[in-house]
């Protein structure tokens, strides 16, 4: 008897697994990544990262300010004579994905050293992602800084 109930709870499991449709689903790093690259072009002065991991119409809400990627762009210059460093670390809070968008939540955390001038900024923060030429990327961020 107990094989028999054992034997046909592992059927309807294998029924059940059999019929899900993993390969719709990113693994959580794909989703992960175009945020990552996004803060390395931050890290990097390199605007072309913006570009590359954000849909033509991005749009971020930052601290009650509007930005696209034209925005970025003009407020990120690298200056040569001004040694700049940043790391930037993420927690992932939440993460969900319906066909071609998914929802990021984290908590943004950088260390700034600018000259001799170090600072160290946190924000909360969210982007919706969609599937753009094949590639996660991410249409919408929005950014709250913690004081």
């Amino acid at each position: 008897m107990k094989k028999n109930i054992l034997f046909t709870y592992l059927s309807v499991l294998l029924f059940i697994g059999g019929n899900l449709d993993l390969s719709a689903q990113a693994p959580t790093d794909s989703l992960h990544q175009p945020i990552i690259r996004f803060f390395d072009g931050f890290s990097q002065m390199n605007v072309t990262l913006f570009k590359e991991n954000t849909t033509p119409d991005f749009v971020l809400y930052e601290a009650g300010m509007i930005w696209t990627n034209d925005t970025l762009t003009q407020k990120v210059k690298p200056n040569p004579s001004i040694p700049y460093e940043r790391k930037n670390t993420f927690t992932f809070l939440r993460t969900e994905q319906q066909g071609d968008m998914a929802w990021v939540s984290y908590w943004n955390q950088a260390v700034i050293r600018r000259g001799d001038q170090i600072r160290n900024a946190r924000w909360l923060e969210s982007v919706v992602l969609v599937k753009h030429s094949g590639r996660w990327k991410i249409r919408m961020m929005h950014s709250t800084p913690i004081k």
